[in-house]
Formats: C-alpha cells, structure tokens, sequence
C-alpha cells in the first residue's frame, strides 16, 4: 500500500483547510522544507494540491516553479492535483515530469473528456472523487455536482479507470479519522482501487488501510496529521513495509 504525504498550497505557501473552506486556513511556512522533511523520513511519493488552482482554474507561477524544483531536487515521485482541466494542462504537468495528474471538477462535469484522458495518458491521470453528503463536489469544494459518489464511481469503472482517489469533504482536515468504511464500499460497488483521503489522525487509520488491501484500499494520503506531529511519517511507512521505524 502506497502512502502518499500531502501538501496543499496557496499562493506558494503550504497550508490546511478544514473541510476545504479557505477561511479555515493555517499555514505551514516554505513547502520545500516540508518536502525536505518527508524525503529524510523516506517518503518516496508526494501528494500535491494547488488550491488557488482549484478555485480559480488557474495555475500560479509559484507552484509551477516549486514542483519543477521538487522534481529536479529530490528523487520523488509528484502527484499534482488542483484546477487540472484540459488537456493541455495534463500534458503540461507530465512534461514536467510529474508522476500522475488528479482530475477532479472537470471529470465530474464532462464525463467523456475523463474518459478520452484515460485512453490517451492512460494511469498518468487518476481521478479525484471529493464526496459531500453523497455527492461529488467540484471547483474546490465550493460546489456540488449532481453525480452521486457511488455511481460516478461505477461511471469511472466504465471507462476504463482502475483506482480513484476518495476524500470524505466532511474528515478532511478533521483529524477526526478516516472514512475507512466508505471507502470499502465505494470500492466494492465500482470495482476501482480506492487511495483514501481525508480526515487520516493516526496509524491506527494507517494500519486500517494496509489491512484492507484485499478490499480496495491501494493508498492512503496523510496530510494535517503530519503537520500536526499525530503520525511520524518514517513509523507509518514503516509499519507499511512490515519494518521497523
């Protein structure tokens, strides 16, 4: 199972949401020191959000230069999500060499544009499924679509997608716990791989997850309790290697 630490950004700086509302933000200072810590505990995949992307649609020249920086300095593997929704925004990101592109509003909105990104960049792109109240939510949560989450699921399967990304909107930056259960269900009822998000507070939610594999659950990403100090990165990727921290 794949853990992915995550760092959301706005205007250069890495910060947390709660529940994705930008007046509940904190900050955590340079996002390069952050991606240095994770690189000394071993991380070897990074999950990143462009929030001012996602609200906007339009990408800063900050977080550009920072993932070209990532990219070139560290040996990570990138997955870039936030306001990715055209093509060409796709191929831009992996010709900076980022690992995987989440797609999230636009998949929600033109169903047939997902599908035409999977066959042409194949599992380059991931779709990101951002639930609120059962149904997804788009432009960085600010809204609501009118798919429900279990059947834009079933829809993605359809396609040709293999593994989603599912963040419970009502955990994410909680602490409050992972939506393991859901996320089994959503993976049962589709038949996708699912990477869990959203609301992770310890390794019992870590450990959880590594459990579950048989299940669905191909990842986890760890944000806020990162930053917070309730998981030690290098122990929970540890405890998923069956190695000791």
């Amino acid at each position: 199972m794949l853990i992915l630490p995550a760092i959301d950004m706005i205007s250069g700086q890495a910060v947390r949401l709660v529940k994705g509302d930008f007046e509940q933000q904190t900050s955590y200072g340079d996002p390069f020191e952050v991606i240095t810590h994770y690189l000394h505990a071993g991380a070897t995949h990074v999950h990143l959000v462009d929030l001012d992307a996602a609200k906007n649609g339009q990408t800063s020249s900050q977080t550009i230069a920072f993932v070209e920086k990532v990219i070139k300095d560290t040996p990570l593997q990138v997955e870039i999500g936030g306001g990715i929704r055209t093509e060409r925004d796709v191929e831009k990101w992996l010709q900076t060499g980022v690992w995987r592109c989440v797609i999230g509003t636009r998949a929600a909105e033109d169903p047939d544009f997902a599908a035409s990104l999977f066959h042409t960049y194949g599992e380059s792109v991931i779709v990101g499924i951002d639930s609120r109240d059962g149904l997804v939510a788009t432009r960085g949560w600010l809204e609501n679509s009118t798919w429900k989450t279990e059947e834009f699921a079933k829809a993605l399967f359809q396609m040709g997608f293999r593994e989603c990304i599912f963040t419970d909107i009502s955990r994410d930056g909680t602490l409050q716990g992972a939506n393991i259960d859901l996320s089994i269900q959503l993976a049962a009822a589709s038949g996708l791989k699912v990477v869990v998000s959203g609301g992770v507070s310890d390794e019992s939610d870590v450990m959880a997850a590594k459990s579950l594999e048989d299940q669905g659950i191909s990842g986890i990403i760890i944000g806020k309790a990162l930053f917070s100090g309730k998981i030690d990165l290098k122990s929970a990727l540890a405890l998923v290697s069956g190695g000791e921290a």
